[in-house]
């Protein structure tokens, strides 16, 4: 291991930092413990890896990665922790690491609390202790992860506030112990205006201009919030976020149990629960909305929204090109009393104070012509017959790999669970470390054999949905002209209206030079 590094990685998780009495734990600690060990071994720390606030569970911490990509490139020589739940508790990925990762890039792993120095390979009594611990640490984080969840779950039946952070228009208070909300006056206004003027009939976005115009301080800036990965920030007034406030029924006084949920606790990810979905608990905290407003509110978003349905979908729009000017035209709207709205498109160019000639055209009558200029390229380049068999046979062929592809699936998820079962029979002592070694040898091949296989078919299939794509377009559009939504954008190229009553329609595909069409 000469010229290589020897390093200390320590983590303190996110329940390390709240047990504000436990300094042992501290990341200052973890370093000052390690290098007193390697100064009483001969070693000098050239580096120190960092995971601050990271929970053992998962691997993909930004330190971690980085002491990987370094071990990757031959630059670690030895790695020191302060125990082996620092460096994970998760069982079949610690187990892996110490056990295959580590000896595979010859680097030499201590983890001092555990008297465990992979430079001791014929320890194989601390070996086997060391794997069991690590299956210890991977239960007490489940253990942890339910406990925590039911305490949560308690404090919240008793109407408690248990987010870090207040929404928008309260501040966080602790009366004996409990944390609760209270109003905070400046925000609750602005809260209390957003509400009205919904309900007054003022669309989202309105209501967001008239903050910003009057310079009312956006949330994100007034709760002075600490940007994290992975969320989206809007640093003025926005529809989305006065829609946010709006959903919120925290307003009404209640306290909403769970806005996601964590199914298992390997999960990183949590599942988000519909608005409709999510229980309350009434009359928690002092209410800023009433229930009436809160509704009203509400309700006028629902109004609103069909409203904006009401305004053209965009089907063409940006597609039509003025013929006079080469401008892109701009769809209109005209509603005679009694009749359903209309669109039409029309150049709106003004030079020298003259509005561009051109010639408008009905948004209906481009429907129409499209349908029609497409039905007319199937009769006269499409058989019908065989584009029937091409689908036939692209399902047929299609079908076997998906089957192909879950079966893989499938036999890989059974590699991985007879490798970890392998782990568990060499802690129990089941079987003996050479046969261990020879059935996670034939495990490990078998199962990079299988990923091999169902790269290969992966691509494949994309291969043929890609060929697919066209014969898909044809079954929607011959089964029904309403799907012409979804297919006008992949097949038109422009559609350009001409003074003389005429348009040219261009497809992306091509088929020679498009002719002229008459519009009426």
């Amino acid at each position: 291991m000469k010229n290589k590094l020897t390093v200390a990685y320590v983590r303190l998780s996110q329940e390390d930092l709240e047990k504000d009495n436990e300094f042992s734990s501290s990341i200052y600690n973890q370093l000052g413990f390690i290098k007193s060990y390697a100064k009483t071994m001969g070693l000098t720390i050239d580096k120190e890896y960092i995971d601050d606030g990271y929970s053992g569970i998962t691997f993909n911490r930004p330190a971690f990665e980085d002491l990987t990509d370094d071990i990757n490139t031959g630059l670690i020589g030895t790695i020191i922790t302060k125990d082996m739940s620092r460096l994970g508790r998760d069982f079949l990925e610690t187990a892996y690491y110490i056990s295959e990762y580590f000896p595979k890039n010859n680097v030499r792993y201590i983890a001092i609390n555990d008297q465990f120095d992979s430079n001791n390979p014929d320890d194989h009594e601390q070996q086997i202790m060391l794997e069991f611990k690590s299956l210890i640490n991977d239960r007490y984080v489940k253990d942890v992860s339910v406990k925590r969840k039911q305490v949560a779950m308690a404090k919240t039946e008793e109407g408690q506030f248990i987010g870090s952070q207040a929404p928008y228009g309260y501040k966080i208070k602790k009366i004996q112990d409990k944390r609760t909300l209270e109003i905070d006056e400046d925000a609750a206004s602005v809260v209390k205006r957003i509400f009205t003027e919904i309900a007054s009939g003022k669309t989202r976005k309105e209501v967001a201009d008239g903050l910003n115009n009057d310079k009312v301080i956006p949330p994100v800036l007034y709760m002075k919030l600490t940007p994290s990965k992975n969320k989206c920030y809007y640093y003025d007034w926005s529809d989305k976020v006065v829609y946010r406030i709006l959903k919120n029924k925290t307003y009404t006084g209640r306290i909403v149990k769970r806005k996601s949920i964590k199914k298992d606790y390997h999960q990183q990810k949590r599942e988000i629960i519909p608005i409709r979905d999510r229980e309350t608990i009434d009359k928690c905290h002092p209410a800023i909305i009433s229930d009436e407003l809160f509704e009203e509110a509400n309700n006028r978003l629902i109004i609103n929204k069909r409203k904006e349905k009401n305004n053209y979908c965009g089907l063409f729009s940006g597609l039509v090109i003025c013929g006079t000017c080469g401008r892109v035209m701009t769809p209109c709207r005209v509603q005679k009393k009694g009749r359903k709205v209309q669109y039409y498109f029309e150049c709106t160019r003004v030079v020298e104070r003259k509005k561009c000639k051109s010639r408008n055209i009905a948004d209906s009558r481009l429907r129409t012509i499209f349908i029609e200029t497409i039905k007319d390229i199937i009769n006269n380049y499409v058989s019908e017959d065989k584009i029937v068999s091409m689908a036939t046979k692209d399902i047929l062929i299609n079908e076997r790999p998906n089957l192909k592809i879950a079966n893989i699936k499938d036999d890989i998820k059974l590699h991985d669970t007879n490798i970890r079962n392998l782990y568990l029979k060499k802690t129990t002592g089941e079987i003996t470390m050479d046969e261990f070694i020879i059935k996670k040898e034939n495990e490990t091949k078998l199962k990079e054999q299988s990923e091999k296989i169902l790269k290969q078919l992966e691509e494949s299939k994309n291969e043929e949905m890609r060929k697919k794509e066209l014969v898909d377009i044809y079954n929607k559009f011959i089964t029904n002209d309403d799907n012409i939504n979804d297919i006008v954008r992949d097949l038109v190229k422009e559609i350009v209206v001409y003074n003389d009553n005429t348009l040219k329609l261009s497809f992306k595909f091509g088929l020679g030079e498009p002719e002229r069409i008459k519009l009426y």
